[in-house]
C-alpha cells in the first residue's frame, strides 16, 4: 500500500517531472526522429503549460520531508517561470532555424531539452526549503546554460561566452558550497526552517557562510561587483537563451536570498547587513546605468541595463519584509515581460546571428518592421520606468517599499538612476524612428511564433502598467505564504 507521504511527494514533484520528461523525450526524438524537429517548440510549450497547470494543483503542503514548497508562492513563481519559458520558446524556433541555415550550428534539436531542464533547476531553487535542494537546482540550471551559452559551435563569440560563463559560474558555485558548509557547521542543519532556532545570527562563522552564499547568488543575479560575466555572455549567447537567462534565474536567486536571510534572522536581518545590501543595490544601479550609456551594441546595452535593474530590485532586500517581497515579485513579473519582449524584438530585427548587434543597424526599422520595432520601443520605455508601462509599476512598488521603511535616500538614488537610464533607452527609440536605414537588406521575415511572442509581451507590458491591482494582490498573497519574512 502506497503511503500518503509517498503520494504527496509524487504529486509535488509532478510539475518538474513533466518538464524533465519532455526534455528526455525531445532528446530521444532528436536522436531517432530528426525529421520531427519542427514540432519540438510546440512540444516544449505544451510541457511548460502543463508545468504551470500541475503546479497550481499540487497539494498545499511541504513535500519530501519539508524540503519542497507547495504553497501559493510556488504557484505564483511557477507562473513567472512558465511565462518566461513559453515566451522564450515562441521566439526560439524561427531564430534557431536561421542559425542552422547560416551554418552556426548543425541542429537546433538540443536547445529545447536544455531549456526545459534549466527550468527544472530554477523551479527546484525557488521551491527548495533546504540548501542542498537549492544547490541541486542551481547546478542543474547552470550546467544546462553553460552549454546554451556556447551553443553556436562555429561562432568564436559563442565559444567565448560559454567558457567565461562556465569558469565564473564554477567559481560562484564553489562560493555557494562553501557558504552551505559554513552554515551547516554552525547550525547543524541545511533546512532553512532550522536556522532561526539556532539563535546564532551574530556568530562570525554563520555570517561568513551567509556572505559566501550571498556572493554565489549575487553572481546569478549579476549584482555588482559580481556582474562582469554578463555583457560578454549576453553578446555571445543565442538571443532566445539570453532572454530566458536575463529574467528567470534572477527571480529564483532573489527568492533564495529572501528565504535564507529571513530564516537566519527570523524576519529582520541586522542593520549592518541591510546597509551592505543597500550599498550593493546602489553600486549595481550606478555601474549598470553609467556603463550602459557608453554601449553601442544592443545586447551589451541590455546586459548593463539588467545589472542596473537587479540593483533596483535589490532595494527590496535592504528594505526586507512581506511588502518588500511582494514588490520584488511584481518587479520580476514586469521585468520578465519587458526584457523578454526586448530580446524577442532583437531576435526579429537582426538578420546575421554571427555578427555583433550594433544599435546603429536598428536605423529605419520603425517603418521596415513596425511590430518588432514598436515592441522594442515600448520595452525601452518600460525599462526606463515611464508611466503606463509595467516597468513604471515595478519601480513604483519597489521605491514605495523603501520610503515606507524610512529609506527615502535609497528610493531617491533609484529615481535618479532611472532618469539617467532614459539617456540610453530613448537613444534606441530615436535610432528606430528618426534615423535613415543603413542596411540595404531589411530584417528577416517575421515568423508567426515571433509575432505572437511580440504581441503577448507588448500587451502584457501595457496591461500590467495600466491595471496593476490584481498582480499586486497575487504578489501579496504569495508573500504571506513565505515564512520568516517579518510582519
Amino acid at each position: 500500500m502506497i503511503s500518503a507521504a509517498v503520494t504527496l511527494d509524487a504529486r509535488a514533484a509532478l510539475p518538474e517531472a513533466v518538464l524533465a520528461g519532455a526534455g528526455c523525450l525531445l532528446l530521444l526524438m532528436e536522436a531517432f526522429l530528426p525529421a520531427t524537429r519542427r514540432a519540438f517548440g510546440a512540444i516544449s510549450i505544451l510541457a511548460a503549460g502543463g508545468y504551470m497547470v500541475l503546479l497550481e494543483r499540487i497539494p498545499a503542503a511541504r513535500a519530501f520531508g519539508g524540503t519542497l514548497d507547495g504553497s501559493i508562492f510556488a504557484h505564483v513563481f511557477g507562473l513567472f517561470l512558465g511565462l518566461a519559458a513559453v515566451l522564450t520558446l515562441l521566439v526560439a524556433r524561427p531564430y534557431l532555424e536561421r542559425a542552422v541555415q547560416g551554418g552556426l550550428v548543425a541542429s537546433d534539436g538540443e536547445f529545447y531539452p536544455l531549456l526545459l531542464w534549466g527550468a527544472v533547476g530554477l523551479s527546484l531553487m525557488a521551491r527548495g526549503l533546504d540548501l542542498l535542494v537549492i544547490f541541486l537546482g542551481l547546478e542543474t540550471f547552470s550546467l544546462c546554460f553553460y552549454i546554451l551559452a556556447a551553443y553556436f559551435k562555429r561562432s568564436e563569440a559563442s565559444s567565448e561566452a560559454g567558457l567565461k560563463y562556465f569558469l565564473t559560474g564554477a567559481f560562484a558555485s564553489s562560493f555557494t558550497l562553501f557558504g552551505i558548509a559554513f552554515v551547516f557547521g554552525k547550525t547543524g542543519t541545511t533546512a532553512i526552517a532550522g536556522f532561526a532556532d539556532a539563535r546564532v545570527a551574530a556568530d562570525p562563522l554563520l555570517l561568513a557562510g551567509l556572505v559566501f552564499l550571498m556572493s554565489g547568488f549575487a553572481f546569478k543575479v549579476a549584482l555588482a561587483p559580481f556582474h562582469a560575466w554578463a555583457p560578454d555572455v549576453y553578446a555571445g549567447m543565442p538571443t532566445p537563451a539570453v532572454a530566458f537567462l536575463s529574467v528567470a534565474p534572477k527571480g529564483a536567486a532573489l527568492v533564495v536570498l529572501f528565504r535564507v536571510l529571513g530564516g537566519v534572522f527570523d524576519g529582520l536581518p541586522s542593520s549592518r547587513l541591510r546597509a551592505g545590501l543597500a550599498a550593493v543595490a546602489v553600486l549595481s544601479m550606478v555601474i549598470g546605468n553609467l556603463v550602459a550609456l557608453a554601449q553601442r551594441d544592443i545586447k551589451r546595452l541590455l546586459a548593463y541595463s539588467g545589472i542596473a535593474h537587479m540593483g533596483y530590485v535589490a532595494i527590496t532586500l535592504a528594505v526586507f519584509g512581506r511588502d518588500a517581497f511582494a514588490a520584488a515579485l511584481v518587479y520580476l513579473f514586469a521585468y520578465a515581460l519587458t526584457n523578454v519582449g526586448a530580446f524577442a524584438a532583437v531576435a526579429a530585427l537582426y538578420r546575421d546571428e554571427s555578427k555583433a548587434h550594433p544599435v546603429g543597424l536598428l536605423a529605419g526599422m520603425g517603418t521596415r518592421a513596425p511590430l518588432a520595432a514598436g515592441v522594442l520601443a515600448l520595452c525601452m520605455i518600460s525599462l526606463g520606468g515611464i508611466p503606463a508601462t509595467a516597468g513604471f509599476i515595478g519601480k513604483f512598488f519597489v521605491f514605495k517599499s523603501a520610503i515606507e521603511k524610512d529609506l527615502l535616500w535609497l528610493a531617491l538614488v533609484g529615481v535618479i538612476n532611472s532618469l539617467v537610464s532614459l539617456g540610453y533607452y530613448l537613444r534606441v527609440v530615436y535610432v528606430l524612428y528618426m534615423r535613415e536605414p543603413v542596411e540595404p537588406e531589411g530584417p528577416p521575415p517575421l515568423a508567426p511564433e515571433s509575432r505572437l511572442a511580440l504581441l503577448l509581451c507588448g500587451l502584457g507590458v501595457l496591461a500590467v502598467g495600466l491595471f496593476p491591482g490584481r498582480l499586486w494582490q497575487i504578489a501579496q498573497a504569495a508573500s504571506r505564504a513565505v515564512p520568516h519574512l517579518g510582519p
